[in-house]
C-alpha cells in the first residue's frame, strides 16, 4: 500500500482484538507507515486501549510518537490522512480542527470496538483516599443520589516529562469515574480530591452539547454548577499551588 494514498486498513474482516497478534502488529506498522508517509517525518505508533484518549501524540527529537486505540487500525484513508493532518505543522488551525472532527466521527461509528469496562474491576479504595466514599457523600448531599457512576483509581502512567496533569475522567458510554492515581497520597487534601470527583460526577448531569460543528463540555451551565461547589474556589486554589508536587507524582 503506498503510504501517500492510505486504503482502508482492514484485518481481514477480524474483530481487531481477537486478531492474532502478528496481523495486529502488521496492522499498526502500515497504519506508521501511511501517516508518515502523508505527513514527510518518521512516525512511532503505539496501540492502546485508552477508553477516553482514543488519539494522542507527541514530537520527539526523531520522530513524531502517536498513541492509538486500536480502533484506528481499521481505519478507512479518509480518517488515516485526518490522523496525519492532526500531527501537521503545516496545517492551519481550522483544518486541524476538521481532522479533529473526523477522527471523532470514526469514534463514534465504531464504538461498539471499544472494549466494555468491568465496574467490579474499578479499585476505589486508595491508600490515602476512598473515591466510593466520596462519591457517596458527594451524590447524596448535592445530586439528590441521581448520579449513577462507579468510581476507581485510574493506572500509574508511568515516567514519562509532565507539563500537565489529568486528574480525573469520566466516561459517558460506561458511566465510569477514574480517577489519577497522583491524588492518593497523604499531601494531597481530601476536598481537592472531592473537587475532582463533583467535576467528574456534574459530567453526568450536565453532558457536552453539539454547538455549530463544535461539541462544548464545560459550557454555561456547567461551570455555573461547578463554581457553586462550595470548594471549588479553595480547590483550585490547592492546585495553583501545589501542581508541582501533583506533577512529581505522576512522573514516578
Amino acid at each position: 500500500m503506498p503510504a501517500n494514498q492510505p486504503e482502508q486498513l482492514r484485518l481481514f474482516g477480524l474483530d481487531v482484538r481477537a486478531a492474532p497478534r502478528q496481523v495486529r502488529l502488521e496492522a499498526a506498522s502500515r497504519l506508521a507507515d501511511a501517516i508518515s508517509g502523508l505527513l514527510g517525518e518518521r512516525v512511532r505508533l503505539t496501540v492502546q486501549d485508552n477508553r477516553s484518549t482514543m488519539v494522542s501524540f507527541r514530537r520527539a527529537p526523531d520522530a513524531v510518537c502517536y498513541r492509538v486505540h486500536h480502533l484506528f487500525l481499521e481505519a478507512p484513508g479518509e480518517v488515516v490522512r485526518a490522523l496525519a493532518a492532526f500531527a501537521s505543522l503545516r496545517l492551519r488551525p481550522g483544518r486541524r480542527r476538521e481532522a479533529g472532527r473526523r477522527i471523532d466521527a470514526w469514534v463514534r461509528q465504531n464504538r461498539g470496538a471499544i472494549a466494555p469496562l468491568d465496574p467490579g474491576a474499578l479499585r476505589p479504595r486508595g491508600r490515602h483516599h476512598d473515591l466510593g466514599a466520596i462519591l457517596e457523600r458527594l451524590n447524596a448531599r448535592h445530586f439528590g443520589g441521581a448520579v449513577r457512576a462507579a468510581i476507581g483509581w485510574g493506572r500509574d502512567a508511568g515516567r514519562a516529562p509532565r507539563r500537565s496533569i489529568k486528574t480525573g475522567v469520566y466516561l459517558h458510554d460506561a458511566r465510569v469515574i477514574r480517577i489519577h492515581p497522583a491524588l492518593d497520597r497523604a499531601e494531597v487534601p481530601e476536598f481537592y480530591v472531592a473537587a475532582v470527583v463533583f467535576h467528574e460526577m456534574l459530567h453526568q448531569v450536565v453532558p457536552g452539547e453539539e454547538s455549530g460543528r463544535r461539541r462544548v463540555v464545560h459550557g454555561t451551565e456547567f461551570r455555573r454548577r461547578e463554581r457553586a461547589y462550595p470548594d471549588h474556589a479553595r480547590a483550585r486554589e490547592w492546585e495553583r499551588k501545589n501542581l508541582d508536587l501533583l506533577l512529581r507524582r505522576a512522573r514516578r
